[in-house]
């Protein structure tokens, strides 16, 4: 079987979303860097700029959400993200919207100051509490379940924790000026949220 190849931007948390997939599906990869300044070799392959995206044997694939369907359509024996079960495939379904529409939306506005020309405090500030209301979901559905849908990880998992990781930074190491020094800095996913640290963590183990 064809190699697969992941065009990889690798601080983009849809990137990440992707790599914790493949880490949880155990699936072997070619990681292909692509730096922001230089998307040439994804739109060679794609026709689009956009990351991540996959090639695998004929198929170029681009978008996070359709890869994760890809691979699970296409590595049958390998664990499930999704499911069998039409009502379970619901709420899996919901959790991603949910995560594009409330939780990706407040790590976008520090990502949009991270690029500015001076950093808005206020806008920083605003984008943590959004990001700590919007986790009120998930740390209440943790208190009865170790997983957003079941008691084992499925893409709502996936999906949605590498952008509640970017507010967890401040305290850690990273190199000055750096994307994650910056969110470090800059996001916070405040407090009374340990369940949900506790269950970010364990998914971005799967980031290998």
């Amino acid at each position: 079987m064809s190699t697969l190849e992941l065009f990889d931007l690798a601080p983009s948390p849809n990137n990440v979303k992707v790599r914790l997939a493949l880490g949880f599906k155990n699936i072997p990869y070619e990681r292909v860097p692509v730096a922001p300044n230089d998307r040439a070799k994804v739109v060679e392959v794609t026709g689009q700029p956009l990351t991540p995206a996959i090639r695998h044997g004929a198929v170029r694939l681009f978008d996070s959400a359709a890869i994760l369907r890809y691979l699970e359509a296409n590595f049958p024996d390998t664990p499930r993200l999704f499911s069998t079960d039409y009502a379970e495939m619901q709420q899996i379904e919901r959790w991603e919207l949910r995560g594009r529409t409330e939780i990706a939306p407040c790590i976008g506005r520090v990502f949009g100051q991270f690029f500015a020309p001076s950093v808005d405090a206020k806008e920083c500030e605003a984008a943590s509490a959004a990001l700590h209301a919007a986790t009120r979901s998930i740390e209440e559905r943790l208190a009865d379940s170790k997983y957003l849908v079941r008691d084992s990880v499925s893409a709502a998992d996936v999906s949605i924790a590498p952008f509640v990781w970017y507010g967890m930074l401040a305290g850690g190491s990273f190199e000055p000026k750096s994307i994650q020094a910056f969110f470090a800095e800059h996001l916070h996913l405040g407090e009374g949220r340990e369940r949900t640290r506790t269950w970010a963590r364990s998914l971005m183990a799967f980031d290998r």
